[in-house]
């Protein structure tokens, strides 16, 4: 399965400075770049938080992350760390997004979301059952699915005027 947050994508929000053996990963350029991590920010972050935590030279800015290594060897132990990292926001980005993810996702509203979902328009990827003094069963929708779709934004537009149609 392809992933949506590679090592070359994580990598690419990375600003390396070989001098005072530093790696400072700016989290809002990565976040913007897949819709499914940016609405997931915080559980983001708090993975991340979790992850690093056992990294002995980390400080968080509120939208940076600094890794600091004390030798020139630690490149390698600081991008071991942020390829470890970039697994782990995989599987927070992959994960099927619920109706209400896919509504800020899309910026649609949840009347165009259920008419599209009807009509096959936009795709489920499965289900999600949960209980609440009854049991609920709400569609989800592929994270890759939506991805692809946003880079196709006019879509959506001609959606919106064929319905007007």
């Amino acid at each position: 399965m392809k992933h949506l947050m590679s090592r070359e994508r994580l990598l690419s929000a990375i600003v390396w400075c070989e001098r005072n053996h530093t790696a400072t990963l700016d989290l809002e350029a990565l976040l913007a770049r897949i819709p499914s991590l940016r609405l997931r920010r915080k559980e983001a972050r708090s993975a991340l938080r979790k992850h690093l935590s056992r990294q002995e030279r980390v400080r968080w800015g509120e939208n940076t992350i600094m890794i600091s290594s004390d030798n020139a060897e630690g490149k390698d132990g600081i991008a071991r760390h942020l390829e470890e990292s970039a697994d782990i926001l995989d599987a927070i980005a992959t994960r099927a997004l619920t109706p209400k993810e896919i509504c800020m996702a899309l910026e649609i509203s949840n009347q165009e979301r259920l008419r599209w979902t009807k009509d096959g328009r936009l795709k489920t990827s499965g289900t999600l059952t949960f209980t609440t003094g009854r049991r609920v069963t709400v569609p989800t929708y592929s994270a890759h699915w939506v991805a692809d779709l946003l880079k196709k934004n006019r879509m959506i537009d001609g959606w919106r005027k064929q319905d007007a149609a």
